[in-house]
């Protein structure tokens, strides 16, 4: 009998990349379209003696209950959630739900409520997973069909994960033991930040013993990217995003930023400058400071207009703001706010050598 997509990635999923074993308990949050592939998962994981719960839901019933409480109630997590997770051995998140028609106040409450939600995965260190998944609504806010959405999302998954991993290998050995990073663009882009005594660290979609020894326990798929968290101090400069970002459906292009201190002091955007605005107004805490520096690695990554597919693409890197706390990244910011701004061609220099010239890797 063929073996379907489901069924084999669900594989990789339970026996590669979160290397679920017997007796553990796992946490499975899914759109209600990947419900097939939640239950492939599932069933993966009783295989192998582990016991998993399943919840999903619907992009109608996320924006029902963003909007239709107060937001004082939407930014409480309940205590039920905390207590599944503080159960659990392992987290998996599939999809993310459509929320253009969501007020970005409304997401950023959200966010804060997620918060409690990620800080216990943190503090007990379990492992997490999040798989992106093709769904009519995402595609419809992304600007593109669902056969294109589904068939860049299911090619950025069937990758060579070894060749991932050596070519990562790669990078980190030529970026060991710098000390600063300069990026510039054509487009106007010349920022530079420091990293010296920052752990670099190898997307490549499996959590083996080495990155629970170093803390590092979670995972983005599609993975392929390198990434540091800079000294959250040191970014001076200008960085001009010419790849679109989404904030939860709601577009933001031509973004410019301007870092002092590591922190932003000014910013503009061809598009969505007020969506750019109430997002930082709508989060917590180091919201506005550098977080992370990172090299897109996956060959078969292509823009679709989903940060977590873009900031993937080969030849693109990422600047985030936000939060970069815990043993993962090794930062100190501490915010409800992740966020990941993606550039193409840019040119990478580490401690005057480069690295990356006009997107393409020399190394």
């Amino acid at each position: 009998m063929e073996v379907t997509f489901n069924e084999r990635f669900a594989k990789q999923v339970v026996n590669k990349s979160m290397r679920i074993t017997e007796g553990e308990n796992v946490f499975i949050y899914a759109v209600r379209e990947a419900f097939d592939l939640a239950e492939a998962i599932a069933l993966e994981c009783d295989v192998v003696g582990a016991k998993p719960m399943v919840v999903t839901y619907s992009d109608e019933y996320m924006k029902k209950s963003l909007t239709m409480p107060s937001e004082k109630h939407v930014e409480i997590m309940g205590k039920q959630w905390l207590k599944a997770l503080e159960a659990s051995d392992a987290y998996i998140a599939i999809g993310i739900p459509a929320l253009s028609e969501v007020p970005v106040s409304r997401v950023g409450a959200w966010r804060r409520s997620r918060k409690h939600f990620t800080d216990v995965l943190e503090k007990k260190g379990i492992r997490w997973v999040n798989i992106r998944y093709p769904t009519p609504n995402r595609a419809k806010e992304s600007g593109v069909t669902l056969a294109k959405s589904r068939n860049v999302i299911l090619s950025a998954l069937d990758i060579e994960y070894g060749e991932l991993l050596e070519k990562g290998s790669r990078i980190v050995k030529a970026v060991y033991g710098s000390k600063k990073i300069q990026v510039t663009s054509e487009q106007g882009t010349d920022i530079e930040f420091r990293v010296e005594n920052r752990k670099w660290i190898i997307d490549d979609g499996v959590i083996g013993p080495e990155d629970i020894e170093a803390g590092d326990v979670g995972l983005n798929l599609p993975c392929g990217e390198v990434f540091v968290a800079p000294i959250e101090t040191t970014a001076e400069g200008t960085a001009f995003f010419n790849v679109p970002t989404n904030y939860w459906g709601h577009r933001i292009s031509g973004l410019k930023l301007e870092f002092k201190d590591g922190k932003i002091v000014d910013y503009d955007a061809e598009e969505g400058r007020q969506e750019f605005k109430r997002a930082l107004d709508a989060a917590t805490g180091d919201k506005d400071k550098i977080a992370e520096f990172a090299i897109g690695l996956n060959p078969k990554a292509r823009f679709i207009n989903d940060i977590l597919v873009d900031e993937k693409v080969l030849g693109s890197i990422h600047i985030a703001i936000g939060n970069n706390k815990g043993p993962a990244y090794g930062g100190k910011n501490n915010s409800s706010l992740h966020w990941d701004l993606v550039m193409m061609g840019p040119t990478v220099s580490v401690d005057g050598k480069t690295i990356m010239k006009d997107g393409k890797l020399r190394t």
